[in-house]
């Protein structure tokens, strides 16, 4: 019996040291390294040419991730930035050449491994540290090695920063970066630009094919286009029919749109509407570059001409894929206009308290539109004396039955006494006023705006109004308009920051694309109230009138 528990026990730790050992090795970086092949950086001849260094760094869009958060120097790589995914949060490292905290100490050899194979140089293991694929080495991968030497020749000029980035805080298995070993070798090919993408021999007459090729070697190499506009399985990897075709953003808080030549993506896109958003942000459509890919233009801007025309060549005949967009219909091939009978009112209700909780003392938020009224009486009054809008924030002074006296502080124009606006030069409108609620309000001493020298008035409104459409947390109000912005907005294009417009900008920003939602007023005015509140200019974020 001894000897047999001995003989199970040895087979099990041998069965332990090998499984072990197997796993080490399949994880290694060094078994994708020799199990690929890519051209070596060796190839590389001659001296490093900065110019084109900067080129490629641009093209890459290292920035974008890399760049120091809060400042505006593209070239100063202290990274911070925070991408918040379902595996958990990427904290983009720093990549200046401070040899403490940045990547100084790395030889072209041990950058161009981690540029190209998602391997970086650790202090413990011989083999090299595991990239996560948060970095787009996918797509580096088919750069050429004089592209990397000159890249990092550039980037060893830039200036250093001590930056210190936390590490990633990624949830259980994710965060085995050994483990991505595995992902590497299942995902990571070793593919040229010439072996993928759109072919050669499929392309029309008339296209220029030495064009076609220098933009496939963006868009596939440095551009990295694919990794953003393609939908992705739970290992993170993206299926190969589904190239381009648009997808969720890493954050779940909207979509990338498909970018093939098909109807559920931008077939009606010419090559050159295609150059000319890349250079200046806009649309055929008219409409301004916004969210992630804004700050793509950025980059994309500053190319010369002729390669975003090679980039624009190649995307224009790309394999198309029909991928609508989340929550868009299908597409109709037919002559005749068809109506959806399938339409479904899936909008969650508007986010209110019951009345019988609001009390003397309580600030209360409006949910939607409401009736103001100069009487308690307002069941016999004959007809209203103003409008409160949504997002307007009021104290409640007395409350007699179902009826509450409010005090609305706000801001009035000199010159126009209907409206009182939330805050002086700013047009996030609180009440719209008939002439009983006109002659009640209390005005103060008149003050100048610096910014327009326009005459403002600090005005207080004592009235009447129903304790319907009301609530207590101005939090719900925020929580409700911002998913109904993303849900709403993002299933047709990125989203713009809410602090990108000022409180001004974000009316007629907003209103122009009201027409193509399904927005009730009452829902389109909260959202406008939120964005407005988290504008670049309201002096406070919470709304909350100073």
């Amino acid at each position: 019996m001894t000897n047999k528990r001995k003989k199970l026990f040895t087979a099990a730790a041998a069965l332990t040291v090998i499984g072990a050992a197997g796993f080490f090795v399949l994880t290694s970086p060094w078994t994708w390294s020799l199990t690929h092949s890519i051209p070596p950086i060796s190839n590389a001849k001659g001296p490093a040419d900065l110019e084109n260094g900067r080129f490629v760094f641009v093209a890459s869009d290292c920035a974008t991730c890399h760049a120091t958060t809060g400042q505006t120097n593209d070239e100063l790589l202290g990274g911070g930035m925070v991408l918040d995914t379902d595996f958990g949060k990427f904290h983009m490292p720093n990549i200046s050449p401070d040899p403490k905290y940045g990547i100084g100490t790395w030889s072209l050899e041990e950058f161009d491994r981690a540029v190209r194979e998602g391997v970086g140089p650790s202090s413990i293991l011989p083999d090299g540290v595991n990239l996560y694929p948060a970095f787009p080495y996918t797509s580096y991968v088919r750069l050429k090695p004089e592209d990397v030497r000159d890249l990092y020749a550039y980037m060893m000029t830039l200036p250093k920063t001590d930056k210190v980035v936390p590490n990633h805080e990624l949830k259980f298995p994710y965060n085995i970066r050994r483990g991505i070993g595995v992902w590497r070798l299942a995902f990571l090919d070793d593919k040229s630009t010439d072996e993928i993408g759109a072919q050669t021999s499929s392309l029309p007459a008339g296209v220029d094919h030495a064009k076609f090729e220098r933009g496939r070697y963006l868009v596939e190499g440095a551009g990295h286009c694919v990794e953003c506009h393609s939908p992705r399985t739970f290992m993170g990897n993206i299926p190969r029919k589904m190239r381009y075709a648009g997808g969720a953003n890493p954050e779940g808080t909207g979509h990338f749109p498909n970018i093939t030549p098909d109807e559920t993506g931008i077939s009606y896109w010419s090559a050159a509407s295609m150059a000319n958003y890349l250079h200046s942000g806009v649309s055929p459509l008219g409409r301004s570059a916004a969210g992630d890919m804004e700050e793509v233009i950025m980059n994309t801007s500053q190319l010369p001409w002729e390669e975003l025309q090679a980039m624009a060549t190649y995307m224009r005949y790309l394999p198309a894929v029909r991928n609508p967009a989340p929550g868009m219909p299908a597409p109709n091939y037919t002559d005749e206009v068809v109506m959806l009978d399938t339409a479904h009112d899936t909008r969650p209700p508007m986010p209110t308290t019951a009345p019988n909780k609001i009390n003397v003392g309580d600030t209360v938020y409006v949910v939607g539109t409401k009736s103001l009224y100069t009487t308690a009486d307002i069941k016999s009054a004959e007809v209203e004396d103003g409008k409160f809008l949504g997002g307007a924030q009021a104290k409640v002074l007395a409350k007699q039955g179902d009826s509450l006296q409010v005090e609305i502080r706000g801001w009035q124009p000199e010159t126009a006494q209907s409206v009182i606006y939330q805050e002086m030069g700013k047009r996030i409108i609180m009440a719209a006023l008939g002439d009983g609620a006109i002659a009640v309000t209390e005005r103060e001493e008149a003050q100048v705006d610096p910014s327009t020298d326009q005459v403002w008035m600090p005005v207080k409104l004592t009235i009447w109004t129903d304790a319907t459409s009301l609530n207590l947390e101005q939090d719900s109000l925020w929580q409700f308009s911002e998913s109904a912005y993303q849900s709403g907005c993002s299933s047709c294009h990125s989203l713009s920051s809410k602090e990108r417009y000022t409180a001004n900008q974000w009316i007629g920003t907003l209103g122009s694309m009201k027409r193509f939602t399904s927005y009730t007023d009452d829902e389109y005015r909260l959202i406008l109230a939120y964005l407005q509140n988290h504008s670049n200019d309201v002096s406070s974020r919470a709304g909350v009138m100073q």
